[in-house]
């Protein structure tokens, strides 16, 4: 009896914890990441620093958080922004170049957030219903980004503290004026963007409103 209760002791230790070991980061910096990943064979770069003062960004692009990168650029181009896209293109396990927002470093990301005053970072999270988290230390930037999906017809919440995008360090914050905008887009609000591989109005309707947000003085 007792060979069996340490056995289920372990079983439930085990579940507890396996969630988060399996989500863990496999590189802690872009320099690990570069040193074991090839660039344009298992991940893409993809950008455009110009006059702006707006930065739209998906670090987490391409096959990493679906929908992201997609995301990142119709905005930037409806609005005239700046943006960067780190993108996912492995066959399989895209999930290995997934480094955590707040020690994700990659140079051209960094000189392109830094010189912004407003950054909107975009993200995936894995939820069944379809809603949008909005965090990030721009308070005002976020309601602006609040109102105007609600007004657009979707669902927004408060980001939880493992979504909410308010440390310091992460990417979205280290702009000239020290404060961005992360939002935490569900998956099945991103699956509602995309159908038969093309874009849906629902995907229209939500850029539109994040261009308006992000226009609004």
């Amino acid at each position: 009896m007792k060979k069996i209760s340490l056995l289920l002791a372990v079983f439930m230790i085990t579940i507890l914890i396996w969630p988060a070991t399996a989500q863990a980061d496999v590189y802690k910096n872009f320099k690990q990441l570069k040193a074991r990943q090839t660039q344009n064979v298992d991940y893409r770069i993809s950008f455009y620093d110009g006059p702006s003062s707006t930065a739209v960004i998906a670090i987490h692009g391409g096959l990493i958080e679906i929908g992201t990168s997609e995301i990142a650029k119709e905005v930037a181009k409806r609005t005239g922004s700046d943006w960067y896209s780190f993108e996912g293109i492995k066959k399989s396990n895209n999930r290995v170049l997934h480094i955590t927002s707040s020690r994700f470093d990659e140079p051209i990301a960094k000189a392109l957030v830094a010189k912004s005053k407003k950054t909107l970072s975009i993200h995936g999270c894995k939820r069944s219903s379809m809603i949008t988290y909005v965090g990030g230390r721009d308070k005002q930037l976020a309601a602006k980004v609040k109102a105007s999906l609600k007004k657009a017809g979707f669902k927004v919440g408060t980001a939880p503290d493992n979504l909410n995008g308010d440390s310091k360090y992460n990417i979205c914050n280290k702009n000239a004026v020290k404060k961005g905008v992360q939002l935490e887009i569900s998956t099945a609000q991103r699956n509602a963007f995309f159908s038969g591989g093309e874009k849906t109005q629902a995907f229209y309707r939500y850029v539109q409103a994040l261009a308006e947000a992000l226009q609004k003085d």
